[in-house]
């Protein structure tokens, strides 16, 4: 099954990313963890989470101290996406592609909080509540979001899986147009 996944290209980069600085498990997908090897300076107050880099490659992030320190986690990510993906003041663009930024870093706290090297380097169980359970507990994610990123890995798999007849399909119309 895991042979018909496709990583979007968004997800390849943030696997990359994750190789790059060391996050192999799921509990290096951790605030401390990620902000000292990206050298960034992480700062919890009463505001509402935001990045800025303050000169190019050094950043500061501010996280909202009012939440719980798993949504804290998931602010990070998503603030941490828009500051190494996403340059510019966002009230200067157009509401499209503000948009557009707020989609992405929506992907890339799925991809970022529940990499799928990790996910597939374990066998889920069948049922789809168990599974959902089981990636709550060990990636420290809000069930909806665990269902979210099961739901999308199911949809990606059907999709290679149909794209996989539709090749075989097309190969053997292709032989039977030959031996015609």
């Amino acid at each position: 099954m895991q042979g018909y996944y496709q990583m979007t290209a968004l997800e390849k980069w943030t696997e990359d990313l994750y190789q790059r600085i060391g996050v192999r498990k799921p509990s290096d997908i951790s605030i401390d963890y990620i902000a000292e090897r990206l050298n960034i300076w992480v700062h919890y107050l009463d505001v509402r989470s935001k990045g800025i880099e303050a000169t190019a490659g050094m950043y500061s992030m501010f996280i909202d101290n009012r939440l719980p320190p798993e949504l804290q986690r998931l602010e990070f990510l998503q603030v941490l996406c828009h500051l190494l993906r996403h340059a510019g003041k966002s009230t200067l663009m157009p509401g499209q592609f503000t948009q557009a930024q707020k989609d992405e870093s929506d992907r890339f706290i799925l991809y970022a909080s529940m990499p799928y090297s990790m996910i597939a380097a374990n066998v889920l169980p069948e049922l789809r509540e168990d599974a959902v359970a089981e990636l709550a507990v060990a990636f420290q994610v809000p069930v909806p979001l665990a269902l979210q990123r099961i739901d999308q890995i199911q949809r990606r798999i059907f999709q290679g899986q149909l794209m996989a007849v539709m090749e075989r399909n097309e190969d053997r119309n292709i032989i039977h147009r030959h031996i015609r």
